[in-house]
């Protein structure tokens, strides 16, 4: 699900929805809301992802996963995408 390049895990890389497929109307997710969502990388895998919903559109999702300079951007379809809760621990 990851490669390790120079010392350093870097997330896949996954096929980006084209603009004509996303829509045009396009809104920032302040703050970015955690998710997790189906990617698939250029190599043909599908992976299921934790990650950060950071703009929408009707029809998708910009997502981003990893962290730091290891982050990476992807959009993908709506459908793709469900919200993540954060649970808290009980003691």
């Amino acid at each position: 699900m990851a490669r390790r390049r120079r010392d350093r895990w870097l997330p896949d890389e996954a096929v980006s929805l084209p603009r004509e497929a996303r829509g045009e109307l396009v809104a920032d997710v302040v703050p970015p809301a955690p998710v997790r969502a189906w990617i698939r990388t250029y190599d043909g895998q599908d992976h299921r992802v934790d990650a950060a919903a950071i703009a929408a559109s009707s029809d998708a999702v910009l997502i981003e996963w990893g962290s730091g300079q290891a982050a990476t951007a992807a959009w993908v379809w709506r459908a793709a995408v469900k919200h993540r809760t954060e649970i808290p621990a009980t003691p």
